[in-house]
């Protein structure tokens, strides 16, 4: 897309976080967004937000983790606004401890999202985009999504599933004029360790390799991926290089990774297993 003044677009997960961030940098270009998440106040406080700073901005409360919920919502906007012209699908959950330790509850929520609301949501703007001829999908995931994290198997899959979905609808849709674009930043500054009950026991080591990042950075880069209609985006860079070199040599990378103490997977070596 050549520019986002005018254009209608979903972001899934934008009460707080990556996605506020994101929805408001696309709002200051100009873009009509539209928050979904399942917070109806931390929504309102965000429109409230964006629109004080000039910007247009609406919400859809819903559970993005139920497929027939993320229909109706979807199919309320473009009856709203007549069309979808970009959908960013950022809206994710999980947790890291060993899948045996994982309650029934953080299972299923870690699978069903991000996967379930991108699939659907995807799946209902397309018919628009592709009688339209114009349309981008973004959908975020993590350096799990490329590199064994262990003690989060069930996000790791999930995030997986997001890179095979990206890549996939990019083929599909060669030449029609929708767009897709994967966005994978390294850790972000979203208040998670803070809001949540997290044990750092479990939290992968190599998370110190990269930098943390902010939001801002991460809707900076989504606005240039759509912008500039990239194809995937990985950073910073030395997230980049560390998923180029285990995508080359796996082996390498994991032996590497154990030499500088940055690995720490295997329950028969763990002193904390439960």
């Amino acid at each position: 897309m050549t520019q986002l003044a005018g254009s209608v677009v979903v972001v899934t997960g934008a009460s707080e976080g990556i996605g506020k961030a994101i929805a408001t940098a696309i709002a200051h270009r100009g873009g009509k967004v539209v928050l979904m998440a399942r917070s109806q106040d931390r929504l309102l406080r965000a429109v409230d937000e964006i629109t004080r700073q000039g910007g247009q901005a609406s919400h859809v409360v819903v559970d993005l983790g139920t497929p027939a919920a993320v229909r109706v919502a979807m199919n309320e906007v473009i009856q709203r606004h007549g069309r979808v012209d970009v959908l960013v699908n950022n809206v994710g959950a999980g947790t890291f401890k060993p899948l045996h330790l994982t309650s029934s509850d953080e299972c299923d929520l870690a699978v069903a999202l991000p996967l379930v609301p991108a699939v659907v949501a995807s799946q209902c703007v397309l018919p628009g985009m592709l009688l339209r001829k114009r349309g981008h999908i973004v959908n975020l995931t993590s350096p799990a999504g490329f590199m064994p994290m262990p003690y989060m198997a069930p996000y790791m899959a999930a995030r997986h599933a997001m890179v095979a979905l990206s890549q996939g609808l990019r083929c599909e849709l060669q030449d029609t004029g929708v767009q897709v674009s994967l966005v994978c930043p390294s850790q972000v500054d979203t208040g998670y360790f803070q809001n949540n009950d997290a044990d750092m026991r479990w939290y992968p080591p190599i998370s110190r390799l990269f930098p943390v990042l902010q939001p801002a950075r991460v809707a900076q880069e989504v606005v240039e991926a759509i912008l500039q209609d990239k194809a995937q985006v990985v950073f910073p860079w030395q997230l980049r290089w560390a998923t180029r070199l285990y995508a080359v040599a796996p082996g390498l990378a994991q032996w590497l990774l154990q030499t500088c103490g940055l690995w720490h997977g295997g329950l028969g070596r763990a002193k904390h297993v439960i």
